[in-house]
């Protein structure tokens, strides 16, 4: 029978056991080497003190000249019955000069040791040492070792002391050796035998406990395991027995219980997949038809704007969308954030998107169009749901852009490196309280000028440490962007932001950039008589051409006088725009709100008007359209004049 979880098992085992045995041996070993320098350590310092009661200090003169004197041979007696008395191998005196030993004499324990060395360290011999350490510290008054030495003498832990000469100086060194070899084999024996004994009952202990393990646990287990991969909820099952560790018999019975329960389980998952898979392709047909709606990604390049958009749902179906399209003369654009997220969502969505829409189409400013959609959603919105949006409608004329926002994110600017910002008068989402009260801002966009506009899904996105993609980072990916593909470059560091986690909100974006035509000029000029022959040679070179030129520039003076006269701006702003077939004068000024063409008068004849009255009624016969607005503070008067 395979088992790889016991195979497993008894390799970690062995691995363990064989780390322990080793860790046994080594620390056994460290240990009783140990114990043999303490051992050798301490008959040394016994052989130090029994020398120091017995010699206060030597006469090194004296034993240097004659190794036949009765003090030679006196001391080296002692030395041989000191290494005798405390089983030393060789005891020697020897003075220290630099790296160089002067052997005086040397004793050894045995008669054949003792002949040997009486020659080879007689006195005289010299001996050099690369290594003084020892006998540095010895002459410094200390008891040093063991140094550990394997030679032709033997393998030896050496000892050293000082020995004061008559001066009471430390003059010579007395060094101790002891022979440990027999030792150190003693404790080598022992360790292999302490490590064999170990390794044979933890071995044993190993066998039978894997025996234990694969009588109670694995083969019942494996009896389990067998049992479930041949259960067929179609047949009978015959209820397991199994004698066993209580969690493995709980085991057993939980499983007894599970096959008895399956055949209801296998016939409720029947129910609920075939559920599933009607809810599923239900929702993805409003995922289709909602993609109609609202495309994952569009890029429209005209004559005087672009747009690019972007659109993913967190689920199947989402509650953002965008909306772009565009009449002669206008572009219209609106994003929005329905609360909620599924089909709920949608079909609210459907709803607002196709009635912003119709009120912009039908002519409604974009205030207008959301505070009479949010009287709408409050008279017939049963489920409480409500929407943030904000739409826009720009002149593809003049660059002018009137825009309303309900309660959504503020929109970014771009103008070449320059992204900020804007702070439109925010009003509250549509849906929750009538007299929403939403106003029109105002702006006019230069040429290469783009308006950038998205759902909170954007911001709150979130990256894998629980950071927020937040503001800034929206706008230094905006100026990062290359190209002017704003859209594209931001949802590219959305998504390397969010890497790895899974999307939490829906994520849409809309960008719109403007294009002035060819024939295109923007001033700002003083509100005098001076600036009236400026414009009046530029007007001339853009109606160059048209039988209307004199009746353009008649028309353009008498309103252009008017502001100068009677609004009291210090300025005024001037646009002119020349298409094929059309051309466009729109002037501003921040003076009184006044809207001249409520007090132009009924037609009469030439006789009876006052002069005011005359020149905005010409002016009003030669426009093919005119119109005022008042927005952020601002008289804005536009004409067109087909050509």
């Amino acid at each position: 029978m395979k088992n790889h979880a016991l195979r497993r098992i008894a390799a970690t085992a062995i691995i363990i056991i064989l780390v322990f045995l080793a860790l046994l041996g080594f620390g056994s070993e460290v240990f009783l080497r140990r114990s043999t320098a303490d051992h050798c350590h301490d008959k040394a310092e016994q052989i130090k003190n029994i020398y120091t009661d017995l010699n206060e200090y030597i006469d090194l003169d004296q034993l240097s000249k004659d190794a036949n004197s009765d003090p030679y041979i006196t001391m080296r007696s002692m030395f041989k019955l000191l290494c005798e008395s405390y089983d030393a191998k060789y005891i020697c005196l020897f003075t220290v000069s630099g790296h160089e030993l002067n052997y005086i004499m040397c004793a050894a324990k045995t008669q054949e040791d003792d002949d040997r060395v009486k020659n080879e360290r007689k006195l005289g011999t010299k001996v050099r040492v690369e290594d003084t350490s020892f006998f540095e510290q010895a002459l410094g008054g200390k008891l040093s070792g063991p140094r550990q030495l394997d030679n032709s003498y033997g393998y030896v832990y050496s000892y050293y002391f000082p020995v004061k000469d008559v001066n009471g100086k430390n003059a010579a060194v007395i060094g101790i050796d002891f022979d440990v070899t027999d030792m150190i084999k003693k404790a080598d024996r022992s360790v292999i035998t302490l490590v064999i004994q170990a390794a044979a009952l933890l071995f044993s202990v190993l066998g039978l406990f894997l025996f234990v393990l694969l009588k109670k646990v694995f083969l019942p287990i494996k009896k389990i395991s067998t049992a479930m991969n041949e259960f067929d909820p179609e047949k009978e099952h015959t209820p397991l027995k199994i004698n066993s560790y209580q969690e493995i018999d709980e085991i057993s019975e939980s499983f007894n219980k599970m096959s008895g329960d399956i055949k209801g389980y296998i016939s409720d998952l029947k129910a609920m997949a075939d559920e599933r898979a009607r809810n599923s392709a239900e929702l993805h047909i409003a995922r289709r038809i909602q993609s109609g709606m609202v495309p994952e990604g569009m890029s429209i390049k005209a004559k005087n704007f672009d747009a690019e958009a972007f659109a993913v749902p967190a689920r199947e179906v989402g509650g953002d969308f965008y909306d772009c399209f565009e009449t002669d003369d206008r572009v219209y654009f609106v994003i929005a954030d329905v609360s909620g997220k599924g089909v709920a969502a949608a079909l609210f969505m459907a709803m607002i998107k196709n009635m912003i829409k119709q009120k912009l189409k039908a002519g409604s400013s974009p205030a207008d169009a959301l505070n009479t959609s949010n009287d709408d959603l409050c008279a017939e919105n049963p489920e409480g749901m409500f929407v943030t949006v904000f739409a826009a409608v720009l002149d593809k004329r003049t660059g002018e852009l009137i825009y309303a926002n309900a309660g959504h994110t503020p929109p970014l600017l771009h103008y070449g490196t320059d992204v900020r910002f804007i702070e439109p008068e925010t009003g509250i989402a549509l849906g929750l309280f009538e007299d929403s009260d939403i106003t029109d801002g105002f702006l006019i966009l230069r040429d290469g000028e783009s308006i950038t506009v998205y759902t909170d899904g954007i911001t709150e996105a979130v990256s894998a440490d629980k950071q927020l993609f937040g503001s800034q980072r929206l706008l230094d990916a905006a100026a990062a962007s290359i190209d002017k593909q704003h859209t594209n470059d931001i949802v590219k560091a959305v998504k390397a932001f969010t890497e790895g986690c899974e999307q939490s909100d829906d994520m849409t974006m809309l960008t719109i950039t403007y294009h002035s035509s060819e024939q295109h000029i923007s001033e700002i000029l003083p509100a005098e008589m001076s600036s009236l022959g400026v414009v009046r040679d530029k007007l001339k070179s853009l109606a160059d051409g048209s039988e209307k030129k004199l009746k353009i520039i008649l028309a353009f003076e008498e309103l252009f006088v008017n502001i100068i006269e009677y609004s009291g701006s210090e300025t005024v702003g001037l646009i002119l725009d020349r298409s094929e077939n059309r051309l466009t004068i729109r002037l501003e000024d921040s003076g009184t709100e006044f809207d001249p063409l409520t007090s132009m008068p009924d037609e009469k004849e030439f006789e009876d008007y006052d002069s005011g009255g005359m020149g905005i009624r010409m002016a009003a016969k030669i426009a093919s359209e005119i119109r005022h607005s008042y927005i952020d503070g601002k008289n804005i008067l536009t004409m067109t004049f087909e050509l």
